[in-house]
């Protein structure tokens, strides 16, 4: 499975009834996530990566600026 797939997988997981989820939703206006849902995404995140979350994560507003968080630190 590639990164994009696993980073969908693990939105999906925090966000089981909410609208389709692709790398183009916006984490606020499309998922209607809220701060205790973006804190959940992340530590799904950490889970599934093995990784701890930083400050770098807390602009985040697409499903793909998580990618490309991720892919800047090697994955």
């Amino acid at each position: 499975m590639n990164i994009e797939d696993r980073v969908i997988n693990s939105v999906k997981g925090v966000l089981d009834k909410r609208p389709e989820v692709t790398l183009d939703s916006r984490l606020l206006e499309d998922l209607l996530v809220d701060s205790l849902d973006k804190l959940m995404i992340l530590s799904a995140i950490e889970d599934e990566f093995g990784l701890e979350i930083e400050e770098e994560f807390a602009d985040v507003h697409t499903v793909k600026d998580i990618v490309v968080k991720l892919k800047a630190r090697g994955f």
